[in-house]
Formats: structure tokens, sequence, C-alpha cells
């Protein structure tokens, strides 16, 4: 936590633990040939700041600031492989709502994950009869912890249902929204699909990246309104998030899904070569995480 580094404990009356007034980010960190390195890490933080903006949170730090808290608690966490989530909350135990009266701080939570190639296994999804939240009634736009209730709901309820995930629709247009903790992408005679953000879609880091990978490698594709049953037309679905990457999607409901997914699969592999720095190298994607010398850590 920023100024605290050793502290470990949030008090349970923190306004952010009572009311989820509190942003945050998901950034991955793969252990890379040249050391471990942040992927994307200052297009996570800069959704960070719009969130905050959106939300009227305020807080003391700029770009900068937030890159080396996040290098530095990323270095100190001794991992070559992990999930990070910076945290802009307030540890004032007081309740209200009007959040420019608390004060917000920075905090990194980080946990390790397997450095592991094995192709994620597909899932089977379901239509949530939970929507996502209405533009009208929440900045969609803005990645924070409250709004993940709605996700918990759907994911619960499909979870009793037997699926692994589920899709969730923009509750004005009846159109696919995203997965609970994921963006959807669905891919027809080769043209690859993703619901646009003019409904309740957050702009997801891995959705842009799969975008720009799939221009690289010469595929169609498109942002556009898509309709429940444009996914279970589709020839592949799968679903990309920063902790999981690329998901297959195996069956949606009572549809199954071709075992073949050539356009799945081949941007999954530019994927891995992305996150690892291999391949058409953009230098800003990747921000190496150095790790303290000896002489250096016993000062």
């Amino acid at each position: 936590m920023d100024g605290l580094p050793r502290e470990r404990e949030l008090p349970f009356g923190s306004n952010s633990v009572q009311h989820g007034t509190a942003v945050f980010e998901g950034i991955r960190m793969y252990a890379a040939p040249a050391g471990p390195a942040l992927f994307r890490l200052d297009a996570h933080l800069q959704r960070l700041l719009d969130s905050a903006a959106l939300l009227g949170i305020p807080h003391a730090y700029d770009l900068d600031a937030l890159r080396r808290h996040v290098r530095d608690a990323a270095a100190g966490s001794g991992l070559d492989s992990a999930y990070v989530r910076p945290v802009l909350y307030t540890r004032e135990a007081r309740l209200g709502v009007n959040l420019q009266d608390f004060r917000f701080t920075l905090g990194t939570e980080i946990w390790a994950l397997p450095a592991d190639d094995t192709p994620p296994r597909p899932l089977r999804v379901t239509v949530s009869p939970w929507c996502r939240p209405s533009r009208s009634s929440f900045a969609v736009r803005a990645k924070a912890t409250g709004t993940y209730v709605v996700s918990a709901l759907a994911r619960t309820r499909a979870a009793a249902d037997g699926f692994d995930d589920a899709v969730q629709l923009d509750p004005d247009s009846g159109r696919v929204a995203e997965s609970t903790i994921a963006n959807v992408f669905l891919v027809r005679d080769g043209r690859l699909v993703t619901p646009w953000l003019e409904d309740s879609v957050l702009a997801g880091i891995t959705r842009d990246t799969v975008l720009t990978l799939a221009g690289d490698l010469g595929i169609e594709t498109s942002e556009a309104p898509v309709l429940p049953g444009d996914l279970l037309a589709a020839d592949e679905v799968f679903l990309t998030g920063t902790a999981s990457g690329l998901v297959p999607v195996a069956g949606l409901d009572t549809r199954t899904y071709p075992a073949v997914r050539p356009v799945t699969d081949a941007l999954g592999r530019a994927y891995r070569r992305a996150v690892l720095g291999d391949g058409p190298h953009r230098p800003s994607w990747l921000t190496p995480v150095s790790r303290p010398t000896p002489s250096t850590s016993r000062l």
C-alpha cells in the first residue's frame, strides 16, 4: 500500500469495503525471455486514471507515479509470472457516498501465476438473465469494484446451471455486451466481430490487443452490434481478458461449436508471442521489471 509497504490490513469500516468505492486494474506480468515484464502497463494505468475521473474519485497520482508504484511492487514481489492489481481506494472508516469527502490512496496486490503454456480449456457458456449495467445508470467505461457484484450474480447463476461462464446483454438494446469478466468475440466466415462500445461494454485492453493482432494477421475485423442469434450462428466464439488471455468457447446453451478453431488458434498463438516479446515487437507493450541487486536490497 502506498506509503505503507508492509501494511496488509484494511479497516472493515473502510468506505471502499462498505460501499465498493474503489477503481482498479488487472495487469499481467509474464516470464519473458529477457526477464519479467508487465504487459501494456501504461494502457492499464491510463484506464485506471480514466475510471477515477469518471467516478469523481480524488487522488494525487499521475501516470508516472502510478507506473513507479506498480513497477516497484512487481519487482519487490520477486515473481516472474503474476497477476498484478493496483487499486485506488480509501482507508477511511466513514460512511457516505460523496467521494470528494474521502482521501484515496493506491494499493497493489500481486498473485503468483504459473508460467504455463498449456492452452486454456474451452468453456461452455449461457446467456444470463442478468444484464450489464445500463449506460444511463452507471459509467460503464469505469472499472469499479462495486459493479462486479453484477458479474458475480451472472457467474453464480451460470455455475448453478452447469455452465462455466455467462454472456451478459446490454439492458437497453438487448444486444450482446460481454461475459462476466471478459470481452466476447465471434468468427463468421473468417471475419472477426466483437460488440461495439456503444453498448454496455468495457473497453478491454486484451480486446484492443486482439483487434491489433488480427490486423497484423490480415484478418478482417469489425466492432459492431451483436445479437444473441449472431453468437449462435458463429463458427467460432472466444473470450478475452487480462487474467485469462484468449479462451475458446465450446458451446453456448444448446449450441456446440466446431472443435477446429483456425482463427481463434491463430490469434492465440499471436497473443502468446506478443506477451513474451516475440514476433512483431511493439516496445510500448512490454515494461521490464528490474530486480533489485543483492547490494541494493540490503541498503
